[in-house]
């Protein structure tokens, strides 16, 4: 049908939008940087885990109805500019203090879910074939309770308590949901071409925040020599993600895409805690131990991610040696996280095992996807 997307390009349109969640998410992370005595209270990462996952839903969704149902006209950019707006207003609300915000961050996402579900359900209006419309009529009926659950959390019916789990559960609710429409997800599949091109360049800008972490750390008064580890860091996790996304993962697969996006989160939080923590830490902000902890984490959530990504949609056939070297990223992870406990207390040498260990993991990957690319052609 013409008023579904013909092509994997992404538009200046979606690149827009994802320049705004890009600064949301960077509002976010600065959650992290309320230290206490030099501790990221558990609280605090707590709630930064759970508005990571907010936005990345609401993002997800945005990003699914361009892949499936796109079509160029002056209704689609209304609600994009809409959205946007939107969330510029919910970054802006975002604080430590849940309960104090509650309103104007439920609300905001809330709105968001519903104006989300509308497109969907003028999309439903077009459609005559079957399969296209079960997916649109599942997706917009969901992205409809849920964001009407999450608008009711805002009157005050119950304690806070009560009600932020409902809100919390009503995301859940949003992201879980699509998992009992995979069979007809299935039936209509992602153009996985856009699908993973989008993920990738919204993985991209979080880089970019990266790089500004790096920036952030310099004085060319007083240099810190420990900035270049640290941007060693940032590369090495760039050549992993872009190596395995270019090198190891079929982008033409017909696939419904749910695993991509999924495994996306981890990356997406696996990177930031990563960088977040690496920062502080240089910053002399943050604790040794609880520096080690946040990197071991992330790395294993991004590394994770991305074996996970590479397993689910490979370019080749599976043999031994896609196991092999996911089995040698974890490995390197969990020695990783075991030395960086060890010398948590000694930041150059913590620092300089962290940047030795992904250089090399990243070189190893390089290598090995290459020669086996020029395998696969000879």
């Amino acid at each position: 049908m013409k008023e579904l997307r013909q092509n994997a390009e992404v538009s200046n349109l979606e690149l827009f939008y994802d320049l705004i969640f890009a600064y949301a998410i960077s509002r976010i992370t600065t959650i992290l940087h309320l230290v206490h005595h030099e501790e990221i209270p558990g609280l605090y990462l707590g709630e930064y885990l759970i508005m990571f996952f907010m936005f990345w839903t609401i993002w997800t969704y945005q990003t699914v109805l361009v892949n499936r149902f796109f079509h160029e006209n002056l209704q689609h950019t209304v609600f994009m500019l809409f959205d946007m707006f939107m969330v510029i207003i919910l970054s802006q609300s975002l604080n430590a203090d849940f309960e104090a915000t509650h309103l104007t961050f439920a609300g905001s996402t809330s709105i968001l879910l519903i104006s989300i579900g509308i497109q969907y359900w003028l999309q439903s209006r077009k459609l005559t074939d079957q399969k296209q419309l079960v997916v649109a009529r599942g997706l917009y009926r969901l992205l409809f309770l849920s964001g009407l659950i999450g608008a009711a959390t805002i009157v005050p019916w119950a304690s806070y308590g009560v009600r932020v789990t409902v809100y919390v559960l009503s995301m859940v609710l949003a992201n879980v949901g699509p998992i009992f429409l995979y069979r007809e997800l299935t039936d209509f599949p992602a153009i996985f071409e856009h699908l993973t091109e989008r993920y990738s360049l919204f993985t991209l800008l979080l880089f970019g925040e990266a790089v500004i972490a790096v920036a952030s750390i310099v004085d060319v008064h007083d240099f810190n020599w420990l900035a270049i580890p640290f941007f060693l860091i940032i590369v090495a996790l760039f050549m992993i993600y872009f190596v395995s996304y270019q090198g190891r993962v079929n982008r033409h697969k017909k696939t419904a895409g749910i695993t991509l996006i999924n495994v996306h989160y981890f990356i997406f939080v696996g990177l930031d805690l990563v960088t977040a923590a690496t920062e502080l830490y240089l910053q002399h902000e943050l604790i040794g131990w609880q520096f080690a902890g946040l990197v071991s984490l992330g790395l294993a959530g991004f590394l994770c991610g991305i074996l996970v990504m590479v397993l689910t949609y490979p370019n080749r056939p599976l043999t031994h040696s896609p196991w092999i070297s996911g089995l040698g990223l974890l490995s390197f992870v969990v020695i990783l996280g075991a030395v960086l406990l060890a010398l948590s207390e000694v930041p150059v040498a913590a620092i300089l095992v962290l940047s030795g260990v992904l250089v090399l993991t990243s070189s190893c990957w390089w290598f090995y996807t290459n020669a086996h690319a020029r395998d696969v052609i000879k």
